[in-house]
């Protein structure tokens, strides 16, 4: 906020050339883009290693498990990140708390690494919830979303006036 609130003071017009959304936004996918190419990273130089995974009784579904894994790890952030500032802003601990929780939970059921599929379902699962829940705390809702898949176009009949636009009263 002291930050907004600095660059308002520089701005010509008076107000913050950041809207928090914007800034969770941006924030939340740059912590996922880090976060999967650290995780990637390290799969890939398994990749390139002189062993063959799969060998020897591992899972042969590595690559492509890590690889959703990271997609996954990826959107959470953005809708972590979402959540989080939105918590932030209007002082609710329950949001924080399971923005927490749900990190937490996905952290620790990695940890059914060796079987790797195990682990795919229920973070998926909780992707999808996450994402939901960060949809509508960004003020989506179910009826924009069908108003936008139905392709519809606003009434070109109807002029819109614009109180700068109009020719003052002579």
């Amino acid at each position: 906020r002291k930050a907004d609130e600095g660059l308002a003071t520089l701005s010509k017009d008076g107000r913050s050339p950041l809207s928090l959304r914007r800034v969770a936004y941006v924030s939340g996918l740059s912590f996922g883009i880090i976060s999967g190419l650290f995780s990637i990273t390290n799969i890939l130089a398994d990749s390139a290693g002189p062993g063959t995974v799969g060998i020897h009784g591992d899972s042969p579904y590595f690559f492509i498990t890590s690889a959703f894994l990271t997609m996954a790890l990826v959107l959470l952030h953005t809708f972590w990140g979402i959540i989080f500032f939105d918590a932030c802003e209007r002082r609710r601990a329950g949001g924080l708390g399971l923005v927490v929780g749900s990190h937490l939970l996905t952290s620790g059921l990695t940890f059914l690494n060796p079987w790797y599929e195990a682990s795919l379902g229920p973070i998926f699962i909780l992707t999808l919830c996450t994402g939901l829940w960060a949809f509508s705390t960004a003020g989506g809702s179910f009826h924009n979303v069908l108003k936008c898949l139905s392709c519809k176009q606003e009434p070109e009949g109807q002029a819109m006036l614009y109180s700068a636009l109009q020719v003052p009263p002579e």
